[in-house]
């Protein structure tokens, strides 16, 4: 193994360690069993996994992969649930389906080579979309996401690492048998209507897209323009921000599936103000307008 395989295989131990440690700290109310990272183990896509636990007995295990399975020259971080059993993972991909658009590969999607990947490199705006992957002739079965980051490895490294969580968490807090308490929702019951706080706080939202919105707006609100690192500094305020439905849950089919267009990056003040406004999908430019208006 040359040096360069050493260290990126080292690398992805040490990132698979930060993902365990994390969901260890935050699985209580989910089947989530965390486990101390196995060593990497070579996954015939040109790189290495590591098991960091899974749902329970029997059951999927969650997996953090290194690979070129992209077709990318570089290798790309892979956060994932794996079984053998199909209706397994089916099952994981339709509880999770109100959260994002989930894209499907078979055998016919992988390249005829020796190294398994995918005939067509995996684009831009793929990455960080969860798919689902059932190859029935060998019974492995897969469903996760690619991280796209780049850059130094050591940032690459911290956001890929709230991604994995942000996906294993959302996933597991769609299962029938988390107990997981609702998430408290940055809305005053005193200036929102009853059934529409009811439903705003009876829906789960997806970690994972949120964090695709925020990172896509450079953390940086849509309404006002502020960014928490330009008023609190770096150390502080770095990678804070919220991000707002832009369609309000309540007027949205409980299946429906949430996408990154549907959410705008905004402040926690601006973010307050949008629902104390009409509940409509023009608040956010009306707010825009608003605040432009009295800042002049």
């Amino acid at each position: 193994m040359n040096p360069k395989d050493k260290k990126e295989r080292r690398w992805l131990f040490e990132v698979a360690l930060s993902v365990a440690h994390e969901l260890r700290a935050r699985r209580v109310g989910t089947s989530l069993l965390i486990r101390r990272p196995t060593r990497p183990y070579s996954t015939g896509t040109d790189g290495w996994g590591v098991v960091i636990g899974s749902l329970g007995k029997g059951r999927p295990g969650l997996e953090i992969w290194l690979d070129r399975f992209t077709r990318l020259p570089n290798r790309k971080f892979y956060a994932t649930f794996y079984s053998r059993k199909e209706p397994a993972i089916r099952a994981l991909a339709f509880r999770s389906k109100a959260l994002w658009p989930v894209r499907k590969l078979t055998f016919d999607d992988l390249a005829d080579s020796a190294i398994v990947k995918m005939k067509k490199k995996l684009h831009p705006k793929e990455f960080n979309e969860p798919v689902l992957e059932n190859y029935r002739k060998n019974r492995r079965h897969f469903f996760g996401f690619y991280d796209g980051t780049t850059g130094l490895a050591e940032k690459a490294a911290q956001r890929f690492c709230q991604s994995a969580v942000a996906f294993f968490l959302d996933v597991a807090n769609s299962l029938p048998a988390s107990k997981a308490k609702i998430a408290k929702r940055q809305v005053d019951p005193q200036n929102e209507p009853k059934k529409w706080v009811k439903a705003h706080l009876g829906r789960e939202r997806s970690r994972l897209l949120a964090l695709a919105c925020k990172r896509r707006d450079h953390y940086k609100c849509q309404v006002c323009d502020m960014t928490f690192s330009a008023i609190y500094g770096k150390d502080l305020g770095e990678e804070f921000a919220e991000a707002h439905h832009i369609k309000p849950l309540s007027r949205t089919p409980v299946n429906a599936k949430t996408k990154l267009d549907d959410l705008e990056t905004v402040c926690s003040n601006c973010h307050r103000m949008l629902h104390c406004m009409d509940n409509d999908p023009s608040d956010v430019k009306r707010l825009r307008t608003l605040v432009r208006k009295f800042r002049k």
